[in-house]
């Protein structure tokens, strides 16, 4: 996408340039009147000129919206139901901090994609008129992610009251800004109970380790990236520049406080040759969280055959991120083809620490290779989201 300038003045129409005329049913030669409808319904600029957005097309041939449930018949590689994909689930994350309220399935495009010989469908999401302070044409409303369009128990309880009871949302105060920024607040802001328009079932079944991938890549946007992107806008008013960038700051940080945190943030797991393991913490990499007391490591075989894991050696514990395997495990010759470690964190803040997330490495030549890694016991891996009714196209 590319921002640019437009001078009025010189647009030419093409020969063959047409338009749907909804007065007679049918295309019709596009006119400088036409044109110029257009653009008085746009803000022009004090030298004469507009500023125009302007984004390349997909390549391939539309298929059409894709469903945030569900999958297509018409594409063998699309076997898991789109409301259980990750990249789905957790892009509630993503539209918590840009307050991307309109997260929905006609805001999305599939594409036959083709390489040579070879055909396959691309997804794509479009259309982000609504996010941040944004409601398309307009400043955003107070409503949007805080509630969805139609909601019911709010409604009822403003009806039953006679309107004493109002909703939380409405007692938020937004600061007076520059009009380009619109409505976008972060000191009310509370990721974890953020909404988009309608009820979305893919974000209705995130759960908190699908939080924490989508929070991990959020920390990777420093002050002076989220700076440098918000520069690319062009605000005409410097105060509009600065506002936003605070604002998707404070609004990162508190994503980065309610989902790094809510699971044991244990991540780039290493084992050395010689049987050293080392890892990180993403919550204390990202500055929301102190240092753990203590890990705790339990080591084990694992056949990949049957899904067994066998302990070695008892429980240990380390007072840093880096620990040594049991030689049993580790011995040239010896070794198994498959080591499980199971390494859980202790901190009195954060109890869900507690949780072990379970590691597997697979002897390859001489050393070892991280095959698979779960975060969630298997009782907590209902959805971080409140399930609600009804889906949304």
């Amino acid at each position: 996408m590319y921002l640019a300038e437009l001078d009025p003045d010189r647009i030419v129409i093409a020969d063959k340039a047409s338009q749907f005329d909804p007065r007679i049913g049918e295309r019709r030669q596009l006119t400088r009147r036409d044109v110029n409808s257009v653009l008085r319904r746009a803000a022009r600029q004090a030298n004469g000129k507009y500023r125009v957005l302007v984004s390349r097309f997909a390549d391939g041939k539309p298929l059409g919206n894709f469903r945030y449930y569900g999958t297509r018949p018409d594409d063998p590689n699309d076997t898991v139901p789109h409301e259980h994909r990750r990249e789905l689930r957790a892009a509630r994350v993503f539209g918590a901090w840009l307050n991307h309220d309109d997260s929905r399935g006609v805001n999305s495009l599939d594409m036959l994609a083709q390489e040579q010989d070879r055909r396959y469908v691309k997804h794509y999401m479009f259309d982000f008129g609504s996010i941040m302070g944004s409601g398309t044409v307009y400043e955003q409303r107070h409503r949007a992610g805080n509630e969805y369009i139609l909601e019911w128990k709010p409604g009822w309880l403003t009806l039953a009251t006679l309107g004493i009871y109002t909703r939380p949302w409405m007692h938020i105060s937004y600061p007076k800004v520059p009009p380009a920024v619109g409505r976008f607040e972060a000191d009310a802001f509370q990721p974890e109970l953020w909404k988009p328009e309608y009820p979305n079932p893919a974000f209705a079944n995130m759960r908190q380790d699908d939080a924490f991938w989508a929070a991990r890549i959020v920390s990777r946007f420093d002050d002076a990236t989220v700076r440098a992107i918000v520069e690319k806008a062009r605000y005409s008013d410097p105060r509009a520049t600065d506002y936003v960038t605070q604002t998707l700051l404070k609004r990162r940080d508190k994503v980065l406080k309610a989902w790094l945190t809510q699971v044991n943030p244990l991540v780039d797991f290493a084992l050395s040759e010689t049987g050293e393991l080392t890892f990180a913490n993403a919550a204390e990499q990202a500055n929301v969280a102190t240092h753990a007391g203590s890990y705790r490591l339990q080591w084990a075989r694992f056949d990949n055959l049957t899904g067994i894991a066998t302990d070695v050696d008892g429980e240990l514990t380390a007072g840093d991120r880096r620990a040594q395997a049991p030689g049993a495990l580790t011995a040239r010759g010896a070794a198994p083809e498959f080591v499980q470690v199971r390494v859980a964190a202790v901190h009195p803040a954060f109890p869900a620490w507690a949780t072990p997330v379970t590691v597997h490495f697979r002897r390859v030549g001489n050393g070892w290779r991280p095959v698979g890694l779960d975060r969630l016991s298997e009782s907590s891996r209902a959805p971080a989201a409140v399930r609600r009714p009804g889906v949304t196209p």
